[in-house]
C-alpha cells in the first residue's frame, strides 16, 4: 500500500494539480485525479471486425460511435459529450499527437478525436493533429492544414528541419534533448494516438514511445530497449502533465516485424484502445499484442529479448498503473 500512495504522489507532482484547475469541475473528472484513493484506472476495449475491412472511412460513423462509448465508459460521464468536457475545456489548445512512422495511425481515427473534442465545445481552431515532419504526415494520408481556420495539421518540422524545435536543451533523466515547439508552446493537452504496433527494440510501440516523435533526437536513446529513455522523455513537464487521453488506434495492427510494415504479420484487430492513465493502456494494449503472438505461435517478446521494460518503469515512477491486476479492463 505505501509503494502505491508513493506513485500516485509522484503523478499528482507531475501536474494533476495543474489538470485539475483546467479541467471541469465534473464529479467523473474530480475522480479521475483524486489521488490514493481514486478506483482502478479503467481502459476501453472498442472492437467491430467492420473496422478492419475496407477502407476506414468507409465505416467512419461507427468508428465515431465506438470511440464516444470508449471515453464515456473510461470516464464514467452520463454522455459522450460530458465525456469530452470533463477531460478538456473550450479555452485549451489540444494536440494530437499520431504516429506516422512506419505502421501509421489512420487519418480518419485522429479525425474522429477532433469531432469528439468539438462535441464538447473545443473549437476546430483549439486543435492540431500532429507528428514530426510534414512530409510523414502526408505520406501517411493527413490533409495538411497551417491556416488559422478550421483543425489543423502540420509537423514540428513544418518550416524547415530543425527549425520546430526548441534550442534549449532539457534534461529528464538521462535524456538530454530539445523539445517540439508544439508540446512546449503551442499546446495546453495532450491526446496520444499510437498503433497497435511491435517494435523491432522496444517490444511494442504504444502510447508512451510515441513521445519519441516530441523530440530532437530520438536515435540516441534506443539502448536497453529504450529503457529508462522512454520514461524519462514523458516524465518531463511538456509531455506528463499534459497528456489527458491515449486513443490507441487498433484498426489495423500488427504483432511482428514492427515498427515498419510488415504485410505477413498483420492484425485485423478492428478497434481502438482507450484511457486516461497512459500507462494502463500501454500495459493492456501490450498483453493484448502478447496474445495475439502467443496465438500465431510466436515467443513472448521476452524471451526474444525485447521485453517491455519501459512500461514497467513508467509504472514504477508513479506515472500510471502498469499492473494488469490493478486495471479495470472494460469492453465495449
Amino acid at each position: 500500500m505505501t509503494g502505491q500512495r508513493t506513485r500516485r504522489q509522484f503523478l499528482a507532482d507531475l501536474g494533476s494539480a495543474a489538470a485539475a484547475a483546467s479541467v471541469s469541475s465534473t464529479p467523473w473528472a474530480a475522480a479521475a485525479l483524486a489521488g490514493p484513493e481514486r478506483p482502478c484506472p479503467r481502459v476501453a476495449i472498442a472492437r467491430d471486425d467492420a473496422l478492419a475491412r475496407g477502407n476506414i472511412d468507409e465505416h467512419y460513423l461507427l468508428l465515431r460511435r465506438l470511440l464516444d462509448a470508449a471515453v464515456q465508459k473510461v470516464t464514467g460521464a452520463p454522455t459522450a459529450a460530458a465525456a469530452w468536457r470533463g477531460l478538456f475545456r473550450p479555452s485549451e489548445r489540444i494536440g494530437i499527437k499520431v504516429n506516422t512512422l512506419g505502421l501509421s495511425t489512420q487519418p480518419g481515427v485522429a479525425a474522429a478525436i477532433a469531432e469528439g473534442l468539438q462535441s464538447g465545445d473545443v473549437p476546430a481552431e483549439n486543435i492540431v493533429i500532429w507528428d514530426r515532419f510534414d512530409v510523414e504526415l502526408a505520406q501517411a494520408g493527413f490533409r495538411l492544414n497551417k491556416s488559422s481556420r478550421g483543425v489543423r495539421c502540420y509537423g514540428t518540422d513544418s518550416e524547415e528541419i530543425g527549425g520546430g524545435y526548441q534550442s534549449r536543451i532539457e534534461t529528464s533523466g538521462a535524456i538530454g534533448s530539445c523539445f517540439s515547439k508544439i508540446v512546449a508552446e503551442q499546446v495546453d493537452a495532450l491526446i496520444c494516438v499510437p498503433v497497435l504496433k511491435d517494435h523491432n527494440l522496444a517490444g511494442v510501440s504504444l502510447g508512451l514511445k510515441n513521445f519519441y516523435g516530441a523530440i530532437h533526437n530520438p536515435n540516441k536513446y534506443h539502448d536497453n530497449n529504450c529503457d529508462p529513455y522512454v520514461a524519462d522523455v514523458v516524465s518531463h513537464r511538456f509531455i506528463g502533465s499534459k497528456w489527458r487521453l491515449t486513443v490507441c488506434d487498433a484498426t489495423r495492427a500488427q504483432y511482428h516485424g514492427g515498427p515498419s510494415p510488415h504485410p505477413g504479420f498483420a492484425w485485423p484487430f478492428g478497434g481502438l484502445i482507450v484511457g486516461t492513465d497512459f500507462v494502463a493502456t500501454d500495459a493492456v494494449a501490450a498483453d493484448l499484442l502478447e496474445a495475439e503472438r502467443k496465438a500465431k505461435g510466436l515467443q513472448p517478446l521476452g524471451a526474444e529479448k525485447r521485453p517491455t521494460r519501459h512500461i514497467a518503469s513508467a509504472g514504477a515512477r508513479g506515472l500510471g498503473e502498469a499492473d494488469l491486476s490493478g486495471i479495470d479492463r472494460i469492453e465495449v
